[in-house]
């Protein structure tokens, strides 16, 4: 079953810098930009997290984990969730 990464932007105060947050799931059922901003919310809310950015969730593809958390820095600074394909 294949792997994928989620990242957000997260900030826990306001005014202060987002930095990334990120998981990993294996179910395929989950990989619709729906679900993955459903599943983001879920963490967060358990973790008193609030999302950064615009609110949208970008597939950025997929490749070994360090390509995909690479391609996750490339996002457009506003982009609040990533999530890609983990390749074994």
């Amino acid at each position: 079953m294949p792997k994928y990464l989620i990242s957000y932007r997260k900030t826990e105060e306001t005014g202060q810098k987002p930095e990334w947050a990120a998981f990993t799931v294996e179910s395929e059922l989950a990989m619709e930009a729906h679900a993955v901003k459903e599943r983001v919310k879920k963490r967060m809310s358990v973790l008193g997290e609030k999302l950064w950015g615009n609110g949208e969730a970008v597939w950025i593809g997929s490749g070994r984990l360090d390509d995909v958390l690479y391609k996750r820095e490339e996002a457009a600074p506003e982009t609040s969730i990533v999530y890609g394909a983990v390749e074994a």
